[in-house]
């Protein structure tokens, strides 16, 4: 068990092919470097590896958080 395997949301669409940019800020777009599912929401792609998982920006300060309120 990992730690954010209670907060995983699995992907609406497995077949789906995934996308190349990433639209997690709202209207703006960002580069994607990797093509794998967030760790926290589930969404592909993703921008940054934290930890030997995949997360958004946005998503990585989420987990950042709840990992330093664990300690």
């Amino acid at each position: 068990m990992g730690l954010f395997d209670a907060l995983k949301k699995k992907p609406e669409t497995l077949g789906a092919e995934p996308k190349t940019e990433s639209q997690v800020k709202g209207e703006e777009t960002v580069e994607a470097k990797f093509n794998e599912p967030c760790a926290l929401c589930g969404k592909q792609p993703t921008e940054v590896k934290w930890m030997g998982q995949y997360f958004h920006v946005r998503c990585k300060r989420k987990a950042k958080r709840i990992a330093g309120k664990m300690i």
